[in-house]
């Protein structure tokens, strides 16, 4: 599952991320993912994946070692927070999302995700 560009342009409002960040997502279908965000050195950089502002962020299918941040739903725990029909604190607190790492840049997170009324 690919994040939507929307949302992942979102991360450049983020004040809590280090220069380099790896999120780690954790799906039980095996389809685990992790987006690997930083802060970008130059305006002269090519980059693979979603660019905005000075922050560049890419998907990247699997695991990766040394995360900052695990989080571990269900795939349609994370298509309803990517579709907007789920907020991400409320399935946190009924126990659909878990993490495991950074508690601020998890707490972050949960603002990237728009909710429709």
């Amino acid at each position: 599952m690919h994040l939507p560009v929307q949302i992942i342009e979102r991360l450049q409002r983020l004040t809590c991320l280090p220069e380099t960040a790896r999120i780690q997502f954790r799906l039980p279908d095996g389809s685990d993912f992790y987006l690997q965000v930083q802060k970008r050195q130059g305006e002269d950089q090519s980059s693979v994946g979603a660019t905005s502002g000075s922050i560049e962020a890419r998907q990247i299918a699997g695991l990766t070692e040394d995360a900052d941040l695990e989080l571990e739903m269900s795939f349609n725990t994370l298509k309803g927070i990517s579709d907007g029909q789920l907020s991400a604190r409320h399935a946190f607190l009924l126990g659909d999302i878990r993490y495991t790492g950074n508690r601020e840049l998890a707490a972050a997170l949960a603002d990237l995700f728009c909710t429709h009324g």
